[in-house]
């Protein structure tokens, strides 16, 4: 391509701009629809994803897990988490705001 030439909508180079964007869209789609069900089919985090989730810090994760208010797996080192437990957690750990007092 000569830098005289002008691209248009029919240009190949717009073509394979165009293509390459559908293919990445579908590749986002199909890791979200991946990850979507992982989860749902009791998957395991790791520390970081928990950590993010959560919004909390890696030693506040720690404390949870020392205090046994979050379980988990221990594979050699390896600290998992699964997503039901999670979600297990936060449940035992509500409050609700307008309850009374008994």
């Amino acid at each position: 391509m000569d830098i005289h030439d002008i691209l248009n909508h029919r240009s190949s180079e717009i073509l394979e701009l165009f293509y390459n964007m559908e293919k990445i869209d579908e590749n986002i789609d199909n890791y979200a629809n991946t990850h979507e069900q992982a989860l749902a089919n009791g998957s395991f985090l790791g520390n970081k994803d928990v950590c993010k989730l959560l919004q909390i810090s890696p030693r506040t994760l720690q404390d949870y897990r020392d205090k046994r208010l979050i379980a988990f797996y221990k594979l050699e080192g390896k600290v998992l988490y699964k997503m039901s437990d999670i979600f297990k957690m936060l449940e035992n750990n509500y409050f609700d705001a307008w309850k009374q007092k008994r």
